[in-house]
């Protein structure tokens, strides 16, 4: 706790309030493309009653469900306050696709474009929840995780190789249901003015989807289970880890998230830390989203290399106190937080 108060007076003793409101303008102009895999999170919140009587399973009385936009959905909203345009782009199913309630979901700066693939439905993730502890008992998914057919491929790769040049900045969510696959990866690569890439590793995909598919990253952003699996570095310090992973894979800059350890921001080998600020949290599901997506503004902005950790980190400390995606960073959020933090400390946020 004190090392957190001597961090936030050290940030607030060398980078005034305005400064940092300075440094959330500086993406206002950028023009965006983000692409990945569409999800939609499906909370229904219940009530658990105990074990039912016939059989070892839990019984609970349902109270009300809830949908919210997620995986590449949730990014291009949270970059929504941030910039003037964002093209979106992302698969959907061509059974059940919830189009009507994704496009009703999206923000305003917000333009989408969306590719459907056969026999499929959108990717549904569907939490069960206590109402009082939010703690998730258990989840379903509704998905179609096999590789899109060759057609549909050179269809998105035709469309990407017209549309990337027109963005300063492309914002890769990839989530490993069957979007991003080899080619349209080496598209992104080879026509991306700068690329940040979140590719995330999760129950569907663990084992096939680690950051090492990419060949150029320009800016990543990931926890530190993330980096460890495809380097087999399950035990060995972080720091290790860290620079076997610039060693290998050249990296311009990552980002590693840490929960309630904070982040550390890497530049060119050189490591900034922060710790996490805040000590409750509601929902951590789409969090590292929402930090993925403010993260790859700031890089690319080349704000300086102390504030990315800190600010990540008032946007992680936002975005846990969301239940999934059902609200999304905004300015007037961040600076709300920032001033708070500046004026109280941790304890009072």
């Amino acid at each position: 706790m004190q090392m957190t108060k001597d961090y936030i007076g050290k940030i607030k003793d060398k980078f005034n309030f305005e400064q940092i409101a300075g440094c959330l303008e500086k993406p206002s102009n950028l023009k965006v493309l983000a692409i990945g895999d569409a999800i939609i999170d499906y909370y229904v919140f219940v009530t658990p009653k105990g074990r039912a009587v016939k059989d070892p399973i839990l019984s609970v009385e349902h109270r009300k469900d809830e949908l919210y936009v997620g995986g590449i959905l949730a990014i291009a909203n949270h970059l929504n306050d941030f910039v003037k345009k964002i093209k979106l782009v992302t698969l959907v199913g061509d059974k059940n696709d919830k189009l009507d309630f994704i496009k009703q979901s999206l923000k305003g700066n917000v333009e989408l474009k969306t590719f459907a693939k056969k026999n499929s439905p959108t990717t549904i993730k569907k939490r069960f929840v206590d109402i009082y502890r939010n703690n998730k008992l258990f989840k379903i998914e509704y998905l179609n995780d096999e590789p899109i057919v060759e057609d549909l491929r050179d269809e998105i790769i035709a469309y990407l190789d017209e549309e990337i040049p027109k963005y300063d900045l492309v914002v890769v969510g990839d989530f490993g249901h069957g979007f991003i696959d080899g080619p349209i990866r080496k598209k992104l690569e080879e026509k991306s003015k700068f690329l940040a890439l979140n590719a995330q590793s999760n129950s569907s995909n663990l084992g096939y989807n680690y950051f090492n598919l990419y060949k150029r990253m320009d800016f990543i952003s990931m926890n530190e289970h993330e980096l460890r699996l495809p380097l087999l570095r399950r035990f060995e310090k972080l720091d290790e880890v860290i620079k076997e992973t610039y060693a290998k894979f050249k990296p311009d800059n990552i980002l590693l998230t840490r929960g309630k350890e904070g982040s550390i921001f890497v530049n060119q080998g050189n490591n900034f830390e922060a710790p996490a600020l805040i000590t409750n949290v509601k929902d951590t599901v789409g969090a590292g989203d929402a930090v993925f997506a403010i993260a790859s503004l700031l890089v690319n902005s080349k704000i300086d290399n102390e504030l990315i950790p800190f600010i990540s980190n008032c946007v992680g400390g936002i975005a846990v106190n969301f239940i999934g995606n059902k609200e999304f960073v905004t300015k007037d959020k961040l600076l709300n937080f920032v001033k708070a933090l500046y004026k109280n400390g941790l304890e009072k946020l």
